[in-house]
């Protein structure tokens, strides 16, 4: 028998795989926009290059301390970092 709260759902890693997935996304989109290459970004963290790409192709968890040394990194919040991107308005 399994222990209570060891067995995950499928939805549960979906969720778990998206919430990489749109870090990795919202922290590659804030890197761009400050003009910094991954290897900035890693040096500012104090990270890797190729850890930074893991992460910003989703393909990487992080840590909380990581993830703050990353939002850190770009000047954003954390929160930020995880938030769903929102759709852009077309201008008409």
């Amino acid at each position: 028998m399994a222990k209570r709260g060891t067995t995950t759902s499928r939805a549960d890693r979906r969720d778990r795989a998206d919430i990489v997935a749109t870090f990795g996304g919202n922290l590659r989109a804030a890197r761009l926009k400050m003009n910094m290459s991954q290897t900035d970004l890693a040096h500012a963290a104090g990270l890797l290059q190729q850890y930074v790409s893991l992460v910003e192709s989703g393909k990487q968890n992080v840590t909380l301390i990581t993830a703050v040394a990353l939002a850190n990194a770009v000047n954003r919040d954390v929160t930020t970092l995880l938030g769903r991107p929102r759709p852009r308005r077309l201008k008409a």
